[in-house]
């Protein structure tokens, strides 16, 4: 990474680093080459160590999975079973897809991103509010709630051992899904500021339109400016294809997981009320309701600027006063063509587009099959069985 990066984002991209997220040296690295070494090398060491504690809590005679019944230790296993297919899609994906994460940090830089070091510490918290919100709120979250839990809940032998080993899993899984956020934001940031461009475009047009005051020229200026505009676009298209080939399988894994998560503990919180189980760490869910919500509303707040972009394209006055020009209509529909063809259609593998939608049909899932649940609960009794 060349250019220069602001103090918060240059230290939320070493955190990424320390996890094992981030492959690439930040500016200011001495020897880039062997820092990409080291760091390709801790990701590894990270897959391995984390991949052997999932087997090890699998597999052990010891009560890392819940031995009362059988409908526990279901739950308790599948919940190691995909935080571990988002260890391996997150490490994997962080080793192999170094060059799309260096293209999308070289456009950035590109269309103006090492501005960020050039402002103070209060712009650049400004710049990032959403990202910090969502971090800082999901980490105190998480904290206050198993603070809070411990207080009344017994602390068992099997939940000693199981909190200390699944809770390091859940927070990656956390912090990648704010990756994302992060990545999204920057790229909410470049459509924001397009728009904010082609608004002014389109005012300058309304003005000479309806005053006939302009200068010599001033036809050919706006297309000029147009035409940069349809490039900086294609340039913030071409960040989000980067962020998909270097995102896209964790993308999956992540949310797939977050969403498990949520439903098995909705099934266990069930099953512990209807067997009167006095156990409560199914609150802990709380912070993974926020997880999905934060990352749909930031893919959400990416695509609903482009409708925007376009209708201030489309207002740019071309057919009356000084601003009739037919070279600037035509660049206006070539624009468009390109709005059209190109759309920031933030997807996972293109099985689904993440809005908001998806929420919906995933809270549906999860109350289909809570009433499943609901029909067996006897069947998963010792009594039964």
């Amino acid at each position: 990474m060349s250019g220069r990066l602001g103090r918060v984002l240059q230290f939320h991209l070493r955190l990424y680093q320390v996890l094992g997220f981030h492959g690439l040296p930040l500016p200011g690295d001495g020897n880039p080459t062997r820092t990409r070494r080291r760091l390709m090398a801790w990701s590894l060491f990270l897959l391995i160590s984390l991949s052997a504690l999932v087997l090890t809590c699998l597999f052990s005679g010891d009560e890392f999975l819940y031995r009362g019944d059988m409908f526990g230790c279901a739950n308790d296993a599948l919940k190691y079973v995909f935080a571990e297919l988002a260890v391996l899609a997150i490490y994997l994906e962080t080793l192999s897809s170094q060059r799309h994460l260096a293209n999308f940090w070289w456009l950035h830089f590109k269309l103006g991103g090492q501005k960020v070091g050039l402002v103070s510490l209060r712009s650049e918290f400004l710049q990032f509010r959403r990202y910090l919100i969502f971090l800082y709120a999901m980490m105190g979250a998480e904290v206050a709630i198993h603070l809070g839990l411990w207080q009344f809940q017994a602390l068992t032998h099997h939940m000693l051992l199981f909190w200390s080993t699944y809770e390091p899993l859940v927070w990656l899984t956390y912090l990648r899904n704010l990756q994302f956020v992060l990545h999204l934001e920057l790229l909410r940031e470049q459509l924001t500021g397009l728009e904010r461009e082609m608004g002014l475009l389109a005012e300058y047009s309304r003005f000479a339109s309806e005053t006939g005051r302009s200068f010599p020229g001033f036809e050919s200026f706006l297309r000029r400016r147009l035409v940069q505009k349809q490039r900086i676009y294609s340039h913030v298209y071409d960040m989000l294809k980067c962020f998909q080939g270097a995102f896209n399988f964790s993308i999956l894994a992540v949310l797939l997981t977050i969403n498990i998560r949520i439903a098995v503990d909705c099934y266990f919180m069930y099953y512990s009320i209807y067997n009167n189980v006095i156990n409560n760490d199914y609150y802990l869910i709380v912070p993974a309701l926020l997880e999905i919500p934060a990352f749909i509303y930031a893919s959400q707040s990416c695509m609903v600027v482009v409708p925007r972009i376009a209708h201030q394209l489309h207002n740019i006055v071309t057919d009356s006063g000084c601003c009739s020009c037919p070279d600037l209509s035509l660049q206006i529909q070539n624009f468009s063509l390109q709005l059209l063809h190109q759309p920031v259609r933030i997807d996972c593998l293109g099985l689904t587009i993440l809005d908001c939608s998806l929420l919906t049909r995933m809270a549906c899932s999860v109350g289909t099959y809570m009433i499943y649940t609901i029909q067996f609960i006897p069947k998963f009794s010792n009594t039964y069985m």
